[in-house]
């Protein structure tokens, strides 16, 4: 008898491509980010209803525009994990090969919604400043710029979701996957034999 063992490897969906796990990590810090801004401006302003001196009008202004900035920063990025708030009631319902469709038909349909609102904000961005913020003065079509960028990087990700579907775990479960190594052909195993650990 051989003592060779061998486990066998129950294979999941592949993992992201690099250049989509680098863009996940972008969008995470970039929401961490306006997290952080969000939280520090909100902060400042309870802060200073408790000071002598008059308040930073502006505080509030970049605390609003900040969490629509956050709202579509990270679409793209729950996108990609099936983290957005959606009803399920097919999923439950439909299993394998219909429930796939199911799932290309809703991500083809955003992804249809997320290019014309894509072709909307860049019209918005491209007209001439005409207005600005009040208080910090920023130029009314600057503020598009970001959602257009989350709704761009929405499209793809659900282009890229109807061919690869969402896994079911998170990045975390392919962090080292160059580290995996292939498993040994099936001949190497002796016949009748199972493969233990």
């Amino acid at each position: 008898m051989s003592d060779a063992t061998t486990t066998t490897s129950t294979r999941g969906p592949k993992p992201p491509p690099r250049a989509l796990r680098w863009l996940s990590s972008a969008e995470a810090a970039l929401g961490g980010l306006l997290v952080a801004l969000l939280f520090a401006l909100m902060l400042t302003q309870a802060a200073q209803r408790y000071l002598p001196t008059g308040g930073w009008v502006w505080t509030g202004e970049l605390a609003r525009f900040s969490l629509v900035w956050l709202t579509f920063a990270m679409a793209g990025y729950l996108m990609a994990r099936d983290g957005h708030i959606t009803l399920k009631l097919v999923d439950h319902v439909a299993k394998g090969a219909l429930a796939r469709l199911v799932g290309i038909f809703a991500n083809v349909m955003v992804a249809i919604v997320c290019l014309n609102l894509s072709y909307e904000a860049f019209d918005l961005v491209t007209q001439p400043a005409v207005q600005e913020t009040p208080a910090i003065g920023i130029p009314v079509n600057a503020l598009y710029v970001i959602p257009l960028a989350g709704l761009l990087l929405t499209t793809l990700r659900s282009v890229v979701a109807v061919f690869r579907p969402a896994p079911e775990g998170d990045d975390e479960d392919f962090e080292d996957f160059e580290d995996v190594e292939e498993p040994e052909a099936a001949e190497d195993v002796p016949h009748g034999k199972e493969r233990t650990a």
